[in-house]
C-alpha cells in the first residue's frame, strides 16, 4: 500500500513545495458537498451490484470491478473531509490514489472480459484438446491468443503506472532544487497517462478487428447465425455494444486526465471540480454502469453453449467429425487470464 502512495505523496510534496502564496491548500476548490456524495453513492451501489452478481454466479475472475468501484466510492468520500485551508497531505494522498489508480480495475475487467468473448463465440476452441491447452493458441476471431490478452495489456498498464511512480519521483526531487529534472519528471508522467490511454485505444482497435470478423463469419455460417444485429444473437449483441460502451466512456475519461496533466498544476482543469464531475467521475459511472444490467459472464455463458450446441448438432446431421464439444457449464470453457 505505501507503495502504491508513495508516488502520490511525492507529487502531493512536489505541488506543496510549488505552490503560490495565495493558494489556499492543495485544492484549488472547496470539494463540492452533493457531487462527491452522489457520486460516492453510485460508486458505492454499482460495487455492491457487481458483489451480488459474483457471489451469485461465482465469477471470481470479476473480483476487479466491484473492488475499482469501493475504491472510487471512498475517493469521493474521504474527499468531503478535505479541509481546503488546510494541507492535511496524507488525506489528499490516500482519496486522491483511490480515485486515480481505481479506474485501472475497469481497464482490466474490460482486457479479460474479451478473452472470455472470444472463447465464447469460437467454437473450435475446446479445452478437452491438449493443443488447446496452451495460453498462445489463436481463434480466427482475434490476432492476439485470447487467453493472453488480458495479460499483455494489463502489463502495459502496470508499466504505465511505474513509469508514473518514476516521474513522481524526479517531480519531487526537483522541487528542492533541480528544476530540470522536475520538468524531466512531469513530461515522463505526461507520457505514463498517455501511453495508458494509447494502449486502451489499441484493444479498442482489437475489439473492432474480432467483431468484423464475427460479423463476417456468422453472415456465411446459417448454424450459428443471429437475427438481432449483423447475425448476430442477442447475447452475443449485448455483449459487444456493453464493450463498445464501456470503452467509449474510458476513453472520454482517458484524454479528460491526459489534457489534465498536459495543462500542469496551475492549468484550469485541475482548478475545476465540474470538469472531474463530468469528465471522470460520470464516465466511469457509465462506462460500468453497463454491466450491473447485462452481467457478461452469465451472457459469455450461454453464448458458448449455444454456439458449441449449435455446432454439435450441425456436424451430428452433416456426418461430420466430432468437434467434442457440448453444453458445459463456464468452469469448463472459460480461459484463465
Amino acid at each position: 500500500m505505501l507503495l502504491l502512495l508513495a508516488p502520490f505523496l511525492l507529487l502531493a510534496d512536489s505541488v506543496l513545495a510549488q505552490s503560490h502564496p495565495g493558494r489556499r491548500g492543495i485544492l484549488q476548490y472547496e470539494p463540492s458537498l452533493p457531487g462527491n456524495i452522489i457520486f460516492g453513492i453510485l460508486f458505492a451501489i454499482l460495487g455492491i451490484l457487481f458483489s451480488y452478481h459474483i457471489h451469485k454466479h461465482s465469477d471470481r475472475w470479476a473480483l476487479c470491478l466491484p473492488i475499482g468501484a469501493i475504491a472510487s466510492a471512498l475517493g469521493y468520500f474521504l474527499k468531503l473531509a478535505l479541509d481546503p485551508d488546510n494541507f492535511a497531505l496524507m488525506l489528499y494522498v490516500v482519496q486522491n490514489a483511490l480515485i486515480v489508480i481505481s479506474p485501472s480495475a475497469f481497464l482490466a475487467f474490460n482486457y479479460m472480459l474479451y478473452g472470455r468473448f472470444i472463447t465464447a463465440i469460437d467454437p473450435t476452441f475446446d479445452i478437452n484438446s491438449p493443443k488447446q491447452n496452451s495460453k498462445m493458441t489463436k481463434s480466427r476471431f482475434s490476432f492476439i491468443p485470447p487467453r493472453i490478452v488480458g495479460r499483455t495489456f494489463v502489463w502495459s498498464d502496470i508499466i504505465t503506472f511505474l513509469v508514473q511512480m518514476a516521474a513522481g519521483g524526479m517531480q519531487a526531487a526537483g522541487s528542492k532544487g533541480g528544476p530540470s529534472l522536475s520538468k524531466l519528471g512531469y513530461n515522463l508522467f505526461l507520457a505514463g497517462v498517455t501511453i495508458q490511454g494509447i494502449s486502451y485505444c489499441l484493444f479498442t482497435a482489437l475489439l473492432t478487428v474480432a467483431l468484423k470478423r464475427l460479423i463476417e463469419d456468422r453472415r456465411t455460417n446459417p448454424t450459428l447465425r443471429g437475427n438481432t444485429w449483423k447475425g448476430l444473437d442477442r447475447n452475443t449483441t449485448l455483449i459487444v455494444a456493453g464493450l463498445y460502451l464501456s470503452s467509449l466512456f474510458i476513453i472520454i475519461r482517458s484524454i479528460y486526465r491526459i489534457v489534465e496533466f498536459a495543462e500542469g498544476y496551475d492549468g484550469y482543469l485541475i482548478g475545476q471540480e465540474i470538469y472531474l464531475f463530468i469528465l471522470d467521475a460520470a464516465p466511469l459511472v457509465i462506462a460500468i454502469g453497463v454491466f450491473a444490467f447485462i452481467w457478461p459472464p452469465v451472457l459469455l455463458d450461454t453464448i458458448a453453449s449455444q454456439t458449441r450446441q449449435a455446432e454439435q448438432n450441425h456436424t451430428m446431421e452433416t456426418g461430420s467429425a466430432s468437434i467434442h464439444t457440448n453444453n458445459r457449464n463456464k468452469s469448463e470453457w472459460v480461459p484463465l487470464v
